[in-house]
């Protein structure tokens, strides 16, 4: 809940962020503040407290030297010194995150306070003029500027008006005085625009922000449907692949083995849509995923004698579940087509990523005549790299065995 206090600063009073920003209400209706709207407070809280010394040093430097009577010496000094001390703490605060419940409004009261002395602290000849060239309508014309930059409205105006009409009480109804007014109406205009456009750019902002992020749920979405369809791929349709090409027949003891395996993946897909995505970012180790995937028994698919060549290494999960499940999916293919018992399983570092390769001496193929619809190397080996920002290669000819080399790098 906003105090009183709070409810004066424009835009908000006393955030809590590290930024000074915190999520006190704007000017136009309650919402929290923006990125952009956090910047313009900033910048008027700093160009604020840099008016507010550069004023008081040029008005001091007035005062003393154009001292002349009916100004009494004891009264310009108390007033000057008193104005460098607050000038100094004002600006200290000000440029600290903020802002500061009453602060602007305690400059507000220190600038009428000292209109109401004007008389005793200008020259006669100055209260005389009606341009406003004295010090006191140095110091009244920045307090107007500093309150229409940093109160809210219809406070900001008020503390105009009530300048305004302290230094015509101090020195008389003069056309500095209607100055003062003017000034303090353009100041606030111009506040305002900057502020209105502000919001603005916030909605705009915040409007990209929700697009991105329902672009990257869909994307997510998307990611969790083809993890699951890989996986699919990876069990029961390989289990089907198997049976109508008569790896396994029905009479086999593997095929209830096999679908027992399979029923179980589409239980946990049902119970945990997204589990085949894993724990994104978060650090794995390659080599024993590598060696689980490849060790594991396939049931129905004959066995290999693989060469285990890879080193210790952390990458992250996503990345090395990609690595692990193409690799399997690699290995099921030299098992299936390959003609042969033997395959090899290599990594290799490549600066802060991995290359891991499956290599057969197999009968080999040609990749650029496998038929479209088939999801094996397209989804599972490509897809799965790609998606985790990696790549994958496959070189074979008929005869010559095959190649499946799969790269990441951050």
């Amino acid at each position: 809940m906003r105090t009183a206090a709070e409810a004066v600063i424009w835009p908000g009073g006393g955030g809590s962020s590290p930024d000074g920003g915190g999520s006190s209400p704007d000017g136009g209706g309650g919402l929290p503040l923006g990125a952009a709207q956090h910047q313009l407070q900033r910048k008027s809280a700093r160009l604020s407290a840099v008016l507010r010394a550069t004023s008081a040093v040029g008005a001091a430097l007035v005062a003393v030297v154009g001292f002349a009577p009916p100004a009494r010496p004891v009264w310009v000094t108390v007033a000057v010194v008193g104005l460098l001390v607050w000038s100094g703490l004002f600006t200290v605060v000000m440029f600290r995150p903020g802002p500061h419940p009453w602060l602007c409004a305690a400059d507000t009261v220190v600038v009428v306070v000292l209109c109401l002395a004007h008389g005793r602290l200008v020259p006669a000849e100055v209260l005389e003029a009606s341009a406003g060239s004295g010090w006191i309508d140095m110091v009244a014309g920045t307090g107007v500027f500093i309150a229409q930059f940093t109160l809210r409205q219809p406070w900001a105006m008020g503390a105009a008006l009530a300048i305004a009409a302290a230094h015509a009480m101090g020195a008389g109804l003069r056309e500095a005085s209607v100055v003062l007014v003017l000034q303090g109406l353009l100041a606030a205009a111009v506040a305002v625009l900057l502020r209105h456009g502000a919001r603005r750019a916030d909605l705009a902002l915040a409007e990209e922000a929700s697009a991105r992020a329902s672009a990257r749920a869909r994307s997510a979405a998307r990611a969790d449907e083809l993890d699951q369809q890989r996986l699919l791929h990876d069990t029961v349709l390989a289990t089907l692949t198997m049976v109508g090409t008569g790896s396994i027949t029905r009479d086999s003891a593997a095929l209830p083995e096999r679908a027992g395996a399979d029923l179980a993946v589409i239980e946990a897909l049902r119970a945990h849509p997204g589990v085949a995505r894993g724990v994104a970012h978060h650090p794995a180790p390659l080599d024993v995923a590598l060696r689980t995937a490849v060790l594991t028994r396939h049931v129905g698919l004959p066995p290999l004698d693989i060469e285990f060549d890879v080193p210790p290494l952390d990458l992250p999960h996503e990345v090395v579940a990609a690595f692990s499940q193409g690799a399997a999916e690699a290995l099921a293919n030299v098992a299936l087509h390959g003609d042969t018992r033997a395959a090899r399983v290599s990594v290799r570092r490549v600066g802060q990523g991995a290359t891991v390769e499956v290599r057969d001496g197999g009968a080999g193929f040609d990749p650029a005549a496998v038929p479209p619809h088939r999801r094996g190397l397209r989804e599972s080996v490509h897809g799965r790299m790609r998606a985790v920002g990696g790549s994958a290669r496959v070189v074979s000819s008929a005869g010559a065995g095959t190649r499946v080399v799969l790269r990441w790098e951050p």
